[in-house]
This record gives structure tokens, C-alpha cells and sequence, in this order.
């Protein structure tokens, strides 16, 4: 099975990359700025700002493997600030990035592939976590969730939209103690999301087929213990 990681060079998406090299499946993933070096997973540089790159990457990855069985969107950026504070050219850019890339992918996809599946990851800050201080970010993972929601509709593939809480990742260990214990105790997330868990669950998504087509799925951490909900 070929599987598409869309943004994978963060440590979550490489996290994720290896766990599916390890599961037998064959693994291509994109970066743009941070280029990686992994035996046995391919890396394609792919600036989601460019609609050629998309188109590119589809057509090597089909042209390579016959077929992209799954694909996971999951690049993303995001701008923390102050309502007043933010700019313009920083909206525009994450929602290039975080929703238009991943439209854009899914439309390339759709030309290309039947009975497949996407996986376009969210977050639940585009549902119900979402603060005073990360409005861009969440609006675009509400976008998504709704892009999702309508795709899924009249595409020939499975289409679901993964969100989870606050995974133990590089970015949020660099996010302020104080804020991050304060932030998880108002939204009742009583532990950090580990990578295995993200990890597991893309893995039960792809090989269930019950799954109805545009479900989003939360993921989160109730009482020390994963709670995945449909919703």
C-alpha cells in the first residue's frame, strides 16, 4: 500500500512516516524548507503555495507506484497572537497552507484515484479548543473540517478529517509550562497525546472500512486515557 504524507517533515510527521515504513507500506513524504534523509521512505520537495508542485507530486507518485492508496494532509503553520497583532500576509499564508494546499491536493487526487482515502488532518481548535491567541490557526482547521464534510460527497474516495488535541510534540514542548498546564486544564485534556497514539490511530483509520466517509474524528485524552469520538 502507497501512502502520500502531505508535510512530512515536522517530528510528527516523520514520527508517523517511520511507524508506517515499520507497518510495510510504502511511505513518500513532502517537505519544503526542511529536506530529510530516511532509508527507505521517499521525500519529494513540494511548496504547497504552487499549484504545479501539487500536480507534480501526484503525477511522480503515481507515475513511480502505479497508485496512492492513501493521502494524509497534514502540513501546517500558524501565527500565536493578539487579535489586534495579526496581519494580513499571516492569514492569507496559513490559509494557503493549511487549507488551499490541502484543497488543492484533494483535487489532484480526485483526477487521479478511485477507491482510495484521504485523511486530512485538523485539530479540535477548529471545534471547541481554540483560544484568543490562535484564531488563524483555528479558522483554517474549521475550514478543513467543512472541506471535508462537502468533498466527501460526491468524491469516488474515502474522505475523513482526523482531529486531535495537544500531541507530545517538538513545538508544543517549546510552548510556555505555565500556558500549556493552564490550557489543558481549561479544556479538560488531562495528559499530552503521544506520537504512538497519533500514530495508531491513522493506522486504524486506514484499515477500517467501516468508517463512514466524512467523518471527523476527535481525538483527545480523557482521564489519562485516548478518547476517540466520532463526531
Amino acid at each position: 500500500m502507497n501512502i502520500l504524507i502531505v508535510g512530512g517533515s515536522s517530528d510528527i510527521g516523520l514520527n508517523l512516516a517511520k511507524y508506517l515504513k515499520d507497518n510495510n507500506y510504502n511511505v513518500i513524504a513532502t517537505y519544503n524548507e526542511h529536506e530529510f534523509n530516511i532509508s527507505g521512505i521517499t521525500s519529494l520537495k513540494c511548496n504547497l503555495l504552487e499549484e504545479k508542485d501539487i500536480e507534480k507530486t501526484i503525477k511522480y507518485v503515481n507515475d513511480k507506484y502505479g497508485r496512492i492508496d492513501v493521502l494524509i494532509n497534514m502540513a501546517a503553520i500558524y501565527y500565536d497572537d493578539e487579535f489586534l497583532n495579526l496581519t494580513k500576509e499571516e492569514l492569507m499564508n496559513a490559509f494557503e497552507v493549511n487549507l488551499v494546499g490541502a484543497f488543492l491536493m484533494c483535487q489532484a487526487y480526485e483526477r487521479n484515484t478511485k477507491n482510495g482515502m484521504v485523511i486530512n488532518i485538523g485539530s479540535t481548535d477548529g471545534i471547541d479548543t481554540y483560544n484568543e491567541y490562535n484564531i488563524i490557526y483555528s479558522m483554517t482547521k474549521a475550514a478543513l473540517i467543512n472541506m471535508t464534510k462537502s468533498i466527501s460527497m460526491t468524491s469516488q474516495n474515502r474522505i475523513y478529517c482526523l482531529c486531535p488535541n495537544w500531541i507530545d510534540s517538538d513545538s508544543t514542548k517549546k510552548t510556555d509550562k505555565t500556558y500549556l498546564l493552564n490550557e489543558l486544564k481549561r479544556i479538560n485534556q488531562s495528559r499530552l497525546i503521544t506520537k504512538e497514539e497519533f500514530n495508531e490511530t491513522i493506522n486504524n483509520i486506514i484499515n477500517n472500512k467501516n468508517i463512514e466517509t466524512g467523518s471527523i474524528i476527535k481525538l483527545d485524552v480523557k482521564e489519562d486515557e485516548l478518547w476517540i469520538e466520532k463526531i
